[in-house]
Parts: C-alpha cells; sequence; structure tokens
C-alpha cells in the first residue's frame, strides 16, 4: 500500500566530512499508517544502479541520533526511540568519494514488525536524482 512512497527523492546526496566526500544519503518513509520503535525495523536492504549497498556500510540517523544500521537489529536495541508516519528516515552509505550528482536507480525493500501481526514487507525502485 505505501510501497511507491517509502523511498524519496528528498535529501539525496553526497555527505562530506572534513572536505572530503565520504558516502552520500537517501531518505526513507515508514510502511505502515502509524509509528514503531526503530526495533521493529526489521530489514533495509539497498541497491544502487545494481550493487546492493552491504549493512555494514549503512549508518540510521532519525532525530539527531545515529546509530549503525546492525545496532537497530539487535535483541537489546532500546524500544523508545519511534519513527513516526511521515517523517524520515536518513540512511547514511559509507563510500569514499560519495555518489556523482545526477540519476541513480535506487531499489529499497523494507520490512517492519507489528504487534500480533507478521512482517510487513514493501518494496520501491525508482530514479532519484542526487545533488
Amino acid at each position: 500500500m505505501y510501497d511507491t512512497h517509502i523511498l524519496t527523492d528528498e535529501g539525496c546526496r553526497s555527505v562530506w566530512e572534513d572536505g572530503k566526500k565520504t558516502g552520500y544519503a537517501v531518505n526513507l518513509t515508514i510502511n505502515y499508517y502509524r509509528g514503531l520503535p526503530l526495533c521493529c525495523v526489521e530489514c533495509i536492504e539497498l541497491e544502487v544502479d545494481g550493487q546492493k549497498v552491504p549493512e555494514k556500510d549503512m549508518i540510521v540517523q532519525h532525530n539527531g541520533r545515529e546509530y549503525p544500521y546492525p545496532a537497530i537489529l539487535a535483541d537489546d536495541f532500546p524500544t523508545d526511540f519511534y519513527w513516526l508516519f511521515g517523517e524520515k528516515l536518513r540512511v547514511v552509505i559509507k563510500k569514499d568519494g560519495g555518489i556523482e550528482q545526477g540519476k541513480h536507480k535506487v531499489r529499497l525493500k523494507l520490512g517492519t514488525r507489528r504487534s500480533y501481526t507478521p512482517t510487513m514487507w514493501a518494496g520501491c525502485e525508482k530514479t532519484l536524482t542526487f545533488a
């Protein structure tokens, strides 16, 4: 139902640190009609221009906090950090040199858990323009 909306063009750009491109970022929206704790994220899989993004290279940023992607999958991840409907979840991909400006094909698979129901899977493929 929300598949076409989970991947957004907004905020797609290279990430700079100390004057050097160290990665790039995409923004996601939740695949559910209400918010969920971040610990209910079951899966974020990204593919950019046909290349799968390794989990270890992803950093999740939300409400001024930053987490290595594998950390939010851990059983002991806090349950009080909420990803609300309409909020953007920023995923930074560590990659020396960032990403070239222009259009890139991005594929996303997002899985979230909800109480008393199976994992909800959503997928989206779009051509996004990176600044």
